[in-house]
This record gives structure tokens, sequence and C-alpha cells, in this order.
């Protein structure tokens, strides 16, 4: 099974990218800089402590905070350079990180118990870390808590404390004064209820309007006369 490991940046690889890290970088400052510039080489090459030469893809990158540039090693034959780097490396490095989210931030461990029982019980981790993903996923995408942790979505949105008032028509929740997300937990309440009205207001209604009643005149007494 082929894939992608990480290469450390020694000098024999790096003397391969010289001249592409100096073409990114002119190109980065002709640009308007405020997006990143990323660029690809392969070549074969080896340290001197590896046995034979591999396949090494090299990404270089510069921005605002400098330059960057890493090194794989693959066994694969085919490919292009940037869809195994982003592809194939960056997403299994993806995946590691939401292994260690799961294990470091949720507490979880790992399924390995000889009760069957014990297993089925730990995967209520799953569950929980499903719950914070789609917490997550649902935030505002400029706000910082899209990207956050696990443990700062628990610890600064779930695990604070509040006063619930529950009233005949809503539930109220007061938060104290010292709460650090008090501000943008009132704008996701503003935010939740205009989205409910306009739903609201899209809504066919169902009843058909009741009929207008006129109104009934009054009936006059005749008397007969004397």
């Amino acid at each position: 099974m082929g894939g992608g490991e990480g290469a450390a940046p020694t000098t024999t690889l790096r003397k391969h990218v010289a001249d592409l890290e100096a073409s990114t970088l002119a190109r980065f400052e002709a640009s308007a800089k405020t997006n990143k510039v990323r660029r690809f080489k392969e070549f074969v090459d080896g340290a001197a402590s590896w046995s034979r030469v591999e396949r090494i893809i090299a990404r270089v990158e510069v921005g605002a905070q400098g330059a960057d540039t890493r090194f794989i090693v693959t066994n694969l034959a085919g490919g292009k350079a940037k869809a195994l780097y982003e592809d194939l490396y960056c997403r299994r490095g993806a995946a590691e990180n939401h292994i260690k989210s799961w294990k470091t931030h949720l507490a979880a461990d790992r399924t390995s118990c000889t009760r069957a029982a014990a297993n089925q019980f730990r995967f209520l981790h799953a569950g929980a870390y499903w719950l914070m993903w789609g917490l997550r996923a649902a935030m505002p995408k400029r706000s910082s808590f899209a990207v956050a942790q696990f443990d700062t979505l628990r610890l600064r949105l779930i695990k604070i404390a509040a006063r619930v008032v529950e009233m005949k028509t809503q539930i109220r929740l007061h938060l104290p004064t010292s709460c650090p997300t008090s501000v943008f937990c009132a704008s996701l309440s503003t935010a939740s209820r205009g989205s409910r009205h306009s739903r609201r207001a899209q809504t066919p209604e169902t009843n058909p309007p009741t009929a207008t009643r006129k109104p009934r005149l009054p009936s006059r007494r005749i008397t007969a006369g004397a």
C-alpha cells in the first residue's frame, strides 16, 4: 500500500528547491499580498543515510509570515505532486488530528477491553464527537469558534453558568456580566430568532381564511296604536 511520509528539510533536499523558493517569493512580492503563493516540485534523491533514492515532493509556500518549505517521500509512481501532497498527505494528517481531538479533548480511550459492554460504552465518545463537530460546523464562518478546538467550545460555550427563566412563550437565558462570550451568544440568539420569523413568514397558511360575517341590523319593534 503506497503512501507518503514527511521528510526533514536537509541541505541535500533544499538544493533542489532553491530556485523555486526564490521565484515563489518574487511572485508573492509582485502580488497583492493577500493570499499565500503555493508551488510544488518533485525530484528523485535521497539523504546520505538512505539506502536508495526515493521520489520526493516539495511544497514551497510564501505568505505574509515568510516562506515555508515541506518535503514528503512517497513510493507511488503515479499522480501529480500537488494531488499527492494535498489529497493524500494532508488528508491523512487531518485524520490524525481528528483522532487526537477525540482522545485529548473528549477523554476517549481505546476500545480494547475484553468485555463487549465496556467497548460499547466507550463508543459514546464517538457520539459526543459528532455533537461537538456539528456545533463547530454550525458556527458562523467569520467566528473564531468555527476553527476552535473541542475543549474551547466546551469551556466557552457549553460549560458556562446561566440563569434559566421559563416563561409562557419563551425561555430566557441570563448570562453573567463577566461571561466572555455573552455578546456572541446574544448575536446567535438574534440570528436564530430572525431566521425563525423569516421561515414562518414564507410558510403558506394551511387553514383557509374564515368568511367574514355581516353585522346584523338591530330589530325594530313596532307597536300598534291605541
